[in-house]
């Protein structure tokens, strides 16, 4: 039920503005964005979501401005890219009445799965997923997690090919159920290439998959030895250098 609250307070403080969140100073809101970072690490052309109210989405792109990216490389260089990111706040009282969004966080969108039904889900997955892995039941109902990495190509028609299990490298039982279900999955995804200043590169996709059965999933390894070692990876996603948690929007 919490949950399913959230996500009402969130939608009316979208549509309704700030009356919205006046009258519930404890809710809490996901606030989605789209922006081009540049190889510097400034974003532009900042999008917020469009179901936004006009104040929010103001605030929204006067404050993600502010923030600086560090971005991946691509033969040596940081490279520009796209990222479509979802800041998490929360309402809090101020002096003199009204209220102050505090940011508790900025992430990328996860989807959730659990029997088919999103609305429904504890398992947070990576997107894009098409289609997202089915967890395995036997593993959901043992509350087994983990996090997969895998280093593909993409061929012509879009397919990840020559597949590599990159974490763990010794899976265990559990884990071999779980590769099992994300390559399944894998098979059926059709992938766009990867593009550096507007035009496809031949590099190798790494991507990070994760089963749990928490609204907080495990952390994936740290991969910085694997990608140093790799030159012929795709880029890796802008990351967030400016420290946002707790701060005001």
């Amino acid at each position: 039920m919490r949950t399913r609250w959230i996500v009402s307070m969130g939608l009316a403080a979208a549509l309704c503005g700030a009356q919205a969140l006046a009258q519930s100073p404890a809710s809490v809101i996901t606030l989605g964005f789209k922006a081009d970072v540049q190889a510097d690490g400034v974003p532009t052309n900042i999008q917020p979501d469009a179901a936004l109210s006009p104040p929010l989405q103001a605030m929204v792109r006067k404050r993600v401005a502010e923030w600086r990216y560090r971005m991946g490389t691509w033969q040596g260089k940081p490279v520009a890219a796209t990222v479509s990111q979802q800041i998490t706040a929360e309402a809090v009282p101020v002096n003199g009445g009204g209220f102050a969004l505090r940011i508790k966080e900025v992430g990328f969108p996860r989807r959730y799965i659990h029997d088919d039904d999103p609305a429904k889900s504890k398992s947070p997955m990576p997107t894009p997923m098409h289609p997202p892995p089915i967890y395995p039941p036997q593993l959901m109902r043992r509350a087994v997690q983990g996090v997969l990495v895998y280093a593909y190509d993409v061929d012509a028609a879009g397919k990840a090919v020559d597949i590599e299990l990159v974490h763990p490298q010794q899976p265990d039982r559990d884990f071999k159920l779980l590769d099992a279900a994300a390559r399944e999955a894998m098979a059926k995804w059709t992938l766009p290439p990867t593009e550096v200043g507007g035009e496809p590169v031949p590099c190798r996709v790494l991507t990070p998959i994760t089963f749990s059965t928490e609204r907080e999933p495990p952390k994936g390894p740290d991969l910085s030895t694997y990608r140093a070692g790799h030159p012929e990876l795709c880029p890796s996603p802008p990351a967030l250098l400016t420290d946002v948690a707790g701060t005001m929007l």
